[in-house]
């Protein structure tokens, strides 16, 4: 095999795919997908969800889609999952721009699923083929140039296929060259923009189920022989090139290390930017249930312009009015307002149905974005007929990104009870024990809609 970057990174993907990955690893990996799966469930009924499915009739086959009873293909499966994982904003997350692929979960839990299930796959072959998933795209962030991001290409349209690719492949037992033409392939397959996410539409979502659906495209082009050059990252013309403008300096993707990319995702706790997450958390705490609307002259919310809290991103500073849910997620004015009335700022439905609310919206007018010369965190709330609340946060996003295992375990059967009902127990049992799973489509199945 040659020695390109993608060659380096299919050596380390082979490896997690032979069983080296660590306990951590494994562990890592059983909460993302108790995460994505949650969440999936829980917005499995928002409309981004039916207008994906809508989009792929008639298919049929023997894939899931989640909360569908009928069966379609591998390849429809993984758009339509991707989606409705991308559709709540509520998905697992890097620390922002392309460091650990933005959203992985959003793209590879949808194309291991639907290769898994092709393939009737083991679930330890699923649980390995996930670490890798999320290899590729931590090792890939890491060196690729951030001029991608400036440059307003949408980190996780961009990533997307890497991530989707790699975990297909794994799915499948590709070797290692084949792992390599894969990832070659989604070289040519990577790309988006970010204009729906400054104006809240509904294009964004299906960058993931677009990622996901060309992983397993690029895996099966790999396992078929096809011929690629394997400087398809760091070439004259290659990926680091066209999308950033340069090459970065020479490095080492395949560099063995027990710190693996899937153990390092944060969990959002909210319905919203990751930018806003900490803004929200730092006002469900400090206020708990909210205040009257009527108490509240104003709000000012200090956070700097980029980075993980960052003022900057696309919509972010959006003002009044909200003409979407995203735009309301999106926007640090509407999340802090729902959140300092004390909303369900953890529910994807919520922003739904009431993106355009009264309260929340006249407040957001009377949010004011300061600019911090630091990376420190401070909401101001102001109140009539007592001091100011103040609330702070001095760097870093902390426990609030990273719950508990056992924590993230509760908030699927949260999420899942009103979709799955009394099967959600059992679903959550089966991923407890995937590693004994002998055919993934116990699982698979178990998330389809209940029978009437």
């Amino acid at each position: 095999m040659d020695s390109g970057l993608t060659a380096q990174l299919a050596g380390r993907i082979g490896a997690i795919i032979r069983g080296d990955v660590t306990d951590a690893a494994i562990e890592a990996a059983r909460s993302r997908l108790f995460h994505a799966l949650g969440v999936s469930l829980r917005s499995s009924a928002l409309p981004p969800a039916g207008v994906a499915w809508q989009a792929v009739q008639p298919s049929a086959g023997p894939c899931t889609v989640i909360a569908r009873r009928e069966g379609v293909t591998a390849d429809d499966a993984a758009f339509v999952n991707g989606v409705i994982g991308h559709s709540s904003l509520q998905e697992d997350c890097g620390p922002g721009g392309l460091r650990d692929g933005s959203h992985p979960g959003t793209y590879v839990i949808p194309a291991a699923l639907a290769a898994a299930e092709r393939a009737g796959a083991s679930g330890q072959r699923f649980l390995l083929a996930l670490i890798a998933g999320y290899e590729a795209v931590g090792r890939i962030g890491l060196v690729a140039p951030p001029e991608i991001v400036s440059r307003r290409f949408r980190p996780l349209a961009v990533m997307g296929p890497f991530g989707a690719a790699a975990a297909a492949a794994a799915v499948e037992g590709s070797t290692d060259d084949q792992i390599g033409a894969a990832l070659d392939v989604a070289a040519i397959m990577a790309g988006g923009t970010t204009q729906g996410i400054f104006d809240g539409t509904m294009e964004p979502y299906a960058q993931a189920g677009i990622a996901a659906r060309n992983g397993l495209l690029a895996a099966r082009l790999g396992r078929a022989g096809t011929h690629t050059s394997r400087a398809s990252l760091e070439g004259e013309f290659g990926f680091f090139q066209t999308f950033g403008g340069l090459v970065p300096p020479a490095g080492d993707l395949g560099e063995h290390s027990d710190d693996y990319a899937i153990t390092r995702l944060g969990t959002k706790p909210f319905a919203a930017c990751l930018q806003n997450q900490l803004t929200i958390g730092l006002i469900v705490a400090g206020v708990p249930g909210g205040l009257p609307t009527e108490r509240i002259e104003g709000v000012t919310v200090r956070r700097p312009r980029k980075g993980t809290h960052g003022l900057d991103s696309p919509g972010v500073s959006r003002e009044p009015p909200f003409g979407n849910m995203l735009s309301a997620q999106m926007s640090a004015r509407f999340t802090a307002a729902a959140a300092v009335l004390g909303q369900a700022v953890d529910d994807p439905a919520y922003y739904e149905a009431a993106f355009a609310d009264e309260d929340v919206v006249a407040l957001a007018k009377r949010v004011d974005l300061v600019p911090a010369e630091d990376d420190s965190v401070t909401v101001e709330i102001r109140v009539t007929g007592r001091p100011p609340i103040v609330l702070a946060h001095e760097t870093g996003i902390g426990e609030l990104l990273f719950p508990s295992a056992t924590e993230i375990r509760e908030r699927f059967l949260r999420r899942a009870e009103p979709v799955l009902g009394s099967e959600t127990a059992r679903v959550a049992r089966l991923i407890d024990k995937l590693e004994s799973l002998a055919d993934l489509r116990e699982l698979t199945l178990a998330l389809r809609a209940p029978s009437a």
